[in-house]
């Protein structure tokens, strides 16, 4: 059966569901997420759909204003540079956990000497904590953190990657892991149940008090998010009135879906975007990409305006197609050249020059939503002789394979690591030594350990831009089509603003019509 037969199919069922279904009278929020999740726990499970609930079940010291682009208090009332290297926060009184115990210094302390605890290991540890020396507690309610050295990007790091975790708890637990299945924290939201099979449950922590407007009290009660990893299912119960709201939706399932008049889709432009990286260092040994004109005859191959039309929502045809591997709203970010336009004429070309005008056969590895991009993509490589053809894997299998030099080239999205707002981020992760790195330029490296150097922006943007620019001019990636957020969700929720998520919303800032 077709999607659209599918869809409408169930659409007429739809219609005969009795209306006691609907969740807003319960104030609870039906969610499905497309993979399972066995913790609550970003240290310990970085996955993008953690980052969703931990967001709003755990607080920073401080908290990243996206509308201003700033710095806002959070934990900490406030904030300073005591040297190059050491920041001083004095925290706020009267916070509590949600167990009932204090928030105070030890709470600060026992997390920074956790994540940075070489005996703890997780993915990113190093990029996320490498930088800190030591925390030292001051008094009851101040502590400071010690870096290695200068690292400019350090209130992010704070803001983004550093959740606070109650140490009287979480130290008497001889797994860690197991603080994930049953977190305590001080956020908007508390877990009651988290089950990889059926999903985590959140309600609203009636004793948050200290975020403001800089992050909002919950507002909806309960939050009961399911994983199902078939879009199919997860879309019947969108037009059951089995669940309230999906994510991460294709532009066909958002069409269809829209037919529903008990259905809404928000689309939200974001800082996420789709790209292609061949392996020009040639880890995986496919050897074509090492030559810097295969590369390009891969990417002047590609009709990123005809892709945005199949592949994206009208709403955001006339958004212009991202030129290289950053956002501009992002803090440092900077680029003052082009991508390579499409032209088949001129990939064959470059082809032939470089000795492969019989073309040659190569695997785009891909996971998740990024598919359809792979496979928009591989069709228009295969017209100049790039015989091109999808792997799409897991998420657990794309970093296995990744890690283990197994891709010959990648499609993916990136979104700056959920929208952190140093582009810091995508430098580090792109460009230094370590798994990610599959062009090993020791220019691109070496302006990124410079860059971390320097606190002034401007001046810091000037080498970002160095980065970002030498990145597309050597060939190394090609950024396809900016990313919106599509939501369908329940016609009386409302999405509010005042985030950069490249999900398209925050439950925090989630409720339903009055």
């Amino acid at each position: 059966m077709s999607f659209t037969k599918f869809a409408l199919t169930v659409s007429a069922a739809a219609l005969l569901v009795s209306p006691a279904l609907a969740q807003k009278s319960k104030d609870t929020l039906r969610v499905g997420v497309s993979q399972p999740i066995s913790i609550v726990d970003i240290i310990l499970n970085p996955q993008p759909q953690t980052t969703l609930m931990t967001s709003v079940v755990f607080d920073s010291l401080i908290h990243y204003d996206a509308d201003s682009r700033s710095f806002r208090p959070l934990l900490a009332e406030s904030w300073k540079r005591i040297d190059a290297k050491t920041l001083e926060f004095k925290l706020k009184r009267g916070i509590k956990f949600h167990d009932g115990s204090d928030f105070d210094a030890d709470d600060v302390i026992y997390t920074v000497k956790y994540a940075t605890d070489p005996k703890v290991k997780f993915r990113f540890k190093g990029t996320r904590y490498g930088w800190i020396k030591e925390a030292q507690k001051i008094d009851s309610h101040t502590v400071r953190i010690v870096g290695k050295g200068v690292y400019a990007p350090a209130l992010t790091a704070m803001a983004i990657s550093t959740p606070i975790f109650p140490s009287d708890h979480h130290s008497k637990l001889a797994d860690k892991r197991q603080f994930g299945k049953a977190p305590v924290a001080t956020g908007p939201f508390r877990v009651t149940s988290v089950n990889s099979a059926r999903g985590v449950t959140m309600v609203k922590f009636d004793g948050y008090k200290h975020g403001g407007s800089v992050k909002p009290a919950a507002q909806v009660s309960v939050i009961k998010i399911t994983p199902d990893p078939d879009a199919q299912t997860q879309v019947a119960k969108m037009m059951t009135a089995q669940q309230d709201m999906m994510y991460e939706v294709q532009k066909d399932q958002a069409e269809d879906l829209a037919k529903n008049p008990a259905l809404k889709v928000t689309v939200t432009p974001t800082v996420q975007f789709s790209y292609i990286y061949p392996d020009a260092a040639d880890r995986s040994g496919v050897g074509y990409f090492k030559d810097k004109r295969v590369r390009l005859a891969m990417f002047h191959a590609v009709d990123r305006k005809a892709m945005a039309k199949a592949l994206l929502p009208k709403e955001v045809w006339n958004e212009p197609l991202p030129t290289s591997m950053c956002h501009k709203w992002l803090i440092g970010c900077d680029h003052d050249v082009k991508a390579p336009e499409y032209d088949p004429a001129k990939a064959k070309r470059l082809l032939a020059e470089a000795g492969l005008a019989g073309g040659f056969d190569v695997k785009l590895t891909v996971w998740g939503a990024a598919k359809a991009a792979a496979e928009a993509a591989a069709g228009y490589m295969r017209k100049v002789g790039i015989r091109a053809s999808v792997d799409a894997v897991t998420f657990g299998v794309y970093n296995r394979k990744r890690s283990q030099s197994k891709v010959q080239t990648f499609v993916s999205f990136w979104d700056n690591g959920g929208a952190q707002p140093d582009v810091n981020t995508t430098a580090g992760f792109f460009f230094l030594p370590g798994a990610r790195n599959y062009n090993h330029d020791k220019v691109l490296s070496g302006l990124v350990l410079e860059g971390r150097k320097i606190y002034d922006v401007p001046a810091r943007t000037k080498i970002y831009r160095k980065i970002f620019n030498r990145a597309v001019t050597e060939a190394y990636f090609f950024p396809l089509l900016s990313i919106p957020a599509i939501v369908v969700h329940d016609k009386d929720l409302v999405l509010q603003g005042g985030h950069k998520s490249p999900k398209g919303f925050l439950f925090n800032r989630i409720n339903w019509k009055k």
